[in-house]
């Protein structure tokens, strides 16, 4: 039976009091989760640039990003399976050597773009037992009442990479020593990763091996895995609305990412590149709000956290949409008024607004993401870590479908900010949802929640 129980497993490594920062393999994994996702980013930086350079096409770009959604769609849930059948410490060391050799494939960018395809899709495949395996190590390495200092450190060192990868290391080596350069930089630094993760403790030799799959039932044996993990998570009310809470925040965080250049030129009037006065609030108040975290949960609790994360997300969004459309009539009625005033309405008057709603999403992210990913990783039982966290990726692959295929068309078609305004509405029905359900997530006995096996 799969059994959620609020105590780690018996393998999770004590702290005795002592600091975060004490634990050796916690760190050991931190840091090799710092190097690898850095390089992650990089990648994806610098697969769009010889995209772009090479086609100059919206259609190959389009093809890109599909290569990068589409093999977690097809493998998240089968790589769950995996990572529960191995060693954790086996997968991760191997993933990140297997992807060294992959990125190397995307030399052959000159040669053929399609190619690139292919190596993408490779490099996202494998990449798909590199998350589970991670995500079900740090409960086996971390005490529970420290999990939550230990996402927030993931989550910051998650946001810092993409800093260093996107905009400190990938640019610099392209425009210096050229994307050639970066894609061999990059295959060095999973060798580093590689490395770090082979210095991690052995772990714990699984339940169920590899070796126990026949060949002739191999397909029946992984649909039964899969459902029981899925029938643990709609069972597990906690464990459901953790989920829902994390893919419904990195869905917002890509919307807005994908919406935010056109934004600004549209409801506010100035270059697309000044985006970065939309985005550099919320990821302040993302680190902010990193730092107190394990305080906010230890007062508040996890799943209360969510839900404040949540509505305060969606009524900034639908401050996005809503604040441009007031600011400019109040405007024009104080300037009839009161002549030579009040200033002419410009872009530029409402950015402190909307940079100050900007943080508020910030706040709202990282209240709806660390709490959330703790209960995750508190409640998911020792033998199917990997694929309830494989259920996680992949529906967040699922979710970032529709933002990347069809939003673009939708702004152009309704407006940019009626589509923010849209979104801030359904994720505060969501939240609403979810609100009604606290007391069935509260009334359910939490410390031993029981499923028969398939």
């Amino acid at each position: 039976m799969i059994q959620a129980r609020p105590a780690m497993a018996s393998t999770a490594v004590s702290s005795h009091g002592r600091s975060i920062f004490h634990n050796r393999p916690f760190m050991t994994l931190w840091a090799a989760q710092f190097v690898s996702q850095t390089a992650q980013q990089a990648i994806w930086f610098g697969m769009i640039v010889v995209v772009e350079q090479v086609s100059q096409s919206s259609a190959h770009l389009s093809a890109a990003i599909l290569s990068t959604i589409i093999p977690g769609i097809l493998f998240g849930l089968f790589a769950g399976v995996v990572v529960d059948r191995s060693n954790k410490k086996a997968v991760l060391v191997t993933t990140n050597f297997l992807r060294a050799a992959t990125v190397l494939g995307y030399l052959l960018y000159h040669w053929s773009l399609y190619a690139v395809y292919g190596i993408n899709f490779l490099f996202v495949a494998i990449s798909q037992f590199f998350g589970p395996a991670e995500a079900s190590t740090i409960p086996a390495l971390v005490p529970r009442r420290d999990l939550v200092t230990a996402n927030s450190l993931f989550n910051l060192t998650f946001t810092i990479s993409q800093l260093v990868g996107i905009v400190l290391l990938a640019p610099w080596v392209i425009k210096f020593l050229g994307a050639p350069a970066l894609f061999i930089t990059v295959a060095g630094i999973y060798v580093v990763a590689g490395i770090l993760t082979s210095l991690l403790p052995p772990g714990v030799p699984p339940e169920r091996g590899l070796g126990t799959l026949r060949r002739d039932t191999v397909i029946s044996v992984i649909r039964s895995e899969v459902l029981e993990a899925w029938r643990f998570i709609r069972f597990d009310r906690r464990t459901w609305w953790a989920m829902i809470f994390v893919t419904m925040a990195s869905t917002l965080m890509l919307i807005l990412a994908m919406l935010a250049p056109r934004y600004v030129v549209v409801i506010i009037g100035i270059q697309p590149e000044d985006a970065v006065y939309l985005f550099a609030p919320a990821g302040i108040a993302i680190f902010l709000m990193t730092v107190t975290m394990d305080r906010l949960v230890r007062r508040v609790g996890e799943m209360p956290l969510a839900y404040v994360g949540g509505i305060i997300s969606s009524a900034a969004l639908v401050g996005l949409a809503v604040i441009p459309r007031l600011i400019g009539p109040a405007r024009q009625a104080a300037r009839s008024l009161l002549p030579g005033i009040v200033s002419p309405p410009g872009g530029w008057t409402i950015v402190p607004v909307l940079m100050a709603l900007s943080a508020a999403i910030g706040v709202g992210f990282a209240l709806s993401t660390i709490p959330c990913q703790s209960v995750l990783m508190e409640r998911a039982p020792v033998q199917s870590r990997g694929r309830i966290f494989s259920v996680l990726l992949m529906m967040g692959n699922v979710a970032a479908i529709v933002p990347l295929a069809f939003l673009g068309e939708i702004a152009d078609l309704i407006g940019v900010s009626m589509v923010i305004g849209l979104v801030g509405v359904a994720t505060m029905a969501i939240t609403l949802f979810g609100l009604r359900e606290w007391q069935a997530v509260t009334g359910v006995p939490q410390r031993e929640v029981e499923l028969p096996l398939s």
